[in-house]
């Protein structure tokens, strides 16, 4: 009696959250105001007091324990008897209202907060001139970064640091023009990395014990870029447009010019994206001016992708679709190119710089 009690509670909970999240969507300002700048930072202080100095994440090892404890229920509940299917939805909804009670007061609460581009005054509306332009500037700097990197415009760049030195690097200059100054991300590398990559995925941040996680497999390039970006979530930015917008002003902003240069290519290969839907032709005439070593590096990241595609990915990027725009991310994975708004406006307001 005491059990169904406590479903039923918590199923009335699951309601009350529903009404409540479709009140946090209206009052962005009350998020901004109370969690995100209030609670979260003490929050996620107390999760990194407990969880940074672990040599390993957690929370990796939580989601593989959870994925154990499901199929042996599964297997269980089909050996000794039939499901009851009645009891057994609501015991589901019951625990899916306690896992979302305690997502959105560890971080899902994020999603709501101000837009970032509200916050920084930029304008988010662009038209083909201003793309054209932001990736011209991004193909002069890349390239020139290129050259001083490489010496010879056909070899690709080479990072010469490990995976734990890039974390640590990325850590020490994390720096963001934000009310989150004093924060200090931190990143591990993920258990779970060739799984990840099976998955498409390059990195997550578990919203429960605010661990970020990288996939230890990825090209170096792609690695210090995504180490940035789950840096990013980890500091209440829930937005993937806005965590990628961080990951490319962290980057290009690091006193190193190999991340410097990680960060260019980054936001060059969405903007080209972008133009090429708006202007095929004129995206592939200007994308010739790119040097052949940064394509290989391009080719690098992609051949790496190719070898874990399976017939699967393409479901479990759908669910991640659902989930984001479940979360308020209109456009789903899409959401991730909409960096490029942000990447034109801060052009706009401090122009690349080409090294002397």
């Amino acid at each position: 009696m005491k059990h169904k009690g406590v479903t039923f509670g918590l199923n009335l909970l699951l309601l009350l959250q529903g009404v409540f999240l479709w009140w946090c969507k209206n009052h962005p300002e009350w998020i901004e105001a109370y969690y995100a700048r209030g609670y979260y930072p003490h929050h996620y202080e107390l999760q990194k007091w407990f969880f940074k100095a672990l040599p390993f994440s957690l929370g990796d090892v939580l989601y593989g324990l959870v994925i154990i404890l499901v199929f042996r229920a599964l297997y269980l509940g089909l050996k000794k008897r039939p499901f009851r299917i009645v009891s057994g939805f609501f015991s589901l909804t019951a625990g899916l209202s306690l896992l979302s009670l305690i997502f959105h007061l560890s971080w899902g609460l994020n999603y709501y907060r101000i837009p970032l581009h509200q916050q920084l005054n930029y304008e988010t509306k662009y038209d083909e001139e201003s793309l054209s332009h932001t990736l011209q500037a991004l193909i002069e700097v890349s390239n020139q970064f290129q050259i001083r990197l490489t010496e010879n415009d056909t070899v690709p760049v080479s990072i010469p640091y490990t995976k734990d030195q890039i974390l640590a690097m990325i850590t020490k200059e994390f720096r963001f023009e934000s009310e989150f100054q004093y924060l200090q991300p931190h990143a591990k590398n993920a258990l779970w990395s060739i799984p990840l990559s099976y998955m498409g995925y390059a990195g997550y941040l578990n919203p429960f014990t605010l661990e970020s996680q990288v996939n230890k497999g990825l090209p170096e390039l792609s690695y210090i870029t995504t180490t940035a970006h789950e840096m990013a979530h980890q500091l209440g930015i829930a937005a993937e447009n806005e965590a990628n917008f961080i990951a490319f002003y962290v980057t290009i902003n690091h006193s190193n010019p190999f991340i410097q240069f990680a960060g260019y290519t980054f936001a060059l290969r969405y903007t080209y994206s972008e133009l090429f839907k708006a202007n095929p032709e004129k995206a592939k005439t200007m994308i010739k001016k790119l040097h052949p070593g940064i394509f290989k590096n391009f080719s690098t990241l992609s051949d790496y992708w190719k070898k874990y595609e399976n017939p699967f990915e393409p479901y479990l990027k759908k669910g991640y679709d659902s989930y984001l725009k479940a979360n308020g991310q209109a456009q789903g994975i899409q959401s991730y190119n909409e960096m490029v708004a942000l990447v034109i406006a801060y052009h706009k307001k401090a122009p690349f710089l080409l090294q002397p």
